[in-house]
């Protein structure tokens, strides 16, 4: 993989473990609108949007209360949860090395651009993105993370050729294959891709090994 140029970073699961803050957050909001319902684990439903995760839980539930949920989760998000995200061990120190090489590197995850944009900041991480998109950024919104991907490739006009796609989830997963991109799968992280994934790592820095390898 020593002629990959680019590479696109999934956020949850891939670059932080925000399973406390949303934890927090959905205890919040569960015991504010649901107090007879108890905690669900969520971490295997980690990485679709909010709204899509709770409703996996509550399949059910009233569409207004399931409104009521997600703006309570989302408010308590943005205030506090999103702060509780830590960075995956090797994440600082292997994004130095890999912008030292000369890679472009970008964010493209499910998460609403204003609480990416405080957790890339409060970890000290925006510096090395060249561009992060959301499903509600302004300039690019998306419904789907290989549509995600096809508007970041456009957008930073990336060759697919020389682009490389991390993640952990399905989703992640499907915009590689959307794109034509080649797709490192982090198993340590909440989603399933790395089951059926030809390239798994097992910890951040390990993608090293293959983002800057030289071919025999």
């Amino acid at each position: 993989m020593s002629n990959t140029a680019a590479v696109i970073f999934d956020l949850d699961g891939t670059l932080v473990d925000s399973l406390p803050g949303i934890e927090s957050s959905s205890r919040s909001a569960i015991g504010r609108l649901l107090p007879e319902e108890l905690m669900p684990d969520l971490r295997a439903l980690i990485g679709p949007p909010i709204a899509e995760m709770l409703a996996r839980v509550w399949p059910d539930l009233d569409p207004e209360k399931m409104a009521q949920l997600v703006a309570a989760f989302r408010a308590h998000y943005a205030e506090k949860g999103c702060l509780e995200s830590l960075p995956y061990p090797g994440v600082i120190e292997t994004l130095c090395r890999l912008q030292d090489a000369g890679l472009r590197m970008f964010v493209l995850t499910n998460k609403p651009a204003a609480p990416t944009k405080t957790i890339l900041g409060a970890l000290g991480m925006a510096g090395f993105f060249a561009g992060v998109l959301a499903p509600d950024s302004p300039e690019a919104p998306f419904a789907s993370k290989p549509d995600g991907a096809r508007l970041l490739m456009r957008r930073f006009g990336l060759d697919a050729g020389q682009t490389t796609l991390i993640g952990d989830g399905a989703d992640d997963a499907a915009a590689a294959e959307a794109c034509g991109l080649r797709f490192i799968a982090a198993g340590y992280g909440y989603g399933a891709a790395a089951e059926t994934a030809a390239i798994r790592v097992e910890k951040f820095s390990d993608i090293e090994g293959y983002l800057l390898s030289v071919p025999a």
